[in-house]
């Protein structure tokens, strides 16, 4: 049986290289990733914000504006931290 990431929130099923990548949005907005509770809506707008810049300034799209790999991953983040930053 393999040991749980101790940094990991219980709430987070994505990879490890989604969790990598959440990680360092949330760093850079100052956002601290609760262990038990997902983020609430301002946290999350700001992580969905970093994100975005993310998909944009670090090969999201290819020469033709094509999703890339890496570009995938990160809207698939958003995506799922949507419905924190925008609930109905």
């Amino acid at each position: 049986m393999s040991t749980p990431d101790l940094g990991r929130p219980a709430w987070f099923t994505g990879s490890d290289e989604k969790f990598a990548v959440l990680r360092r949005a949330a760093q850079a907005r100052g956002v601290v990733l609760d262990p038990v509770t997902p983020p609430g809506e301002h946290d999350a707008q700001e992580l969905t914000d970093e994100l975005a810049d993310v998909l944009l300034a670090e090969s999201g799209f290819g020469a033709d504006w094509e999703i890339t790999p890496f570009g995938d991953l990160v809207e698939d983040l958003i995506d799922a931290l949507n419905h924190y930053a925008y609930p109905d």
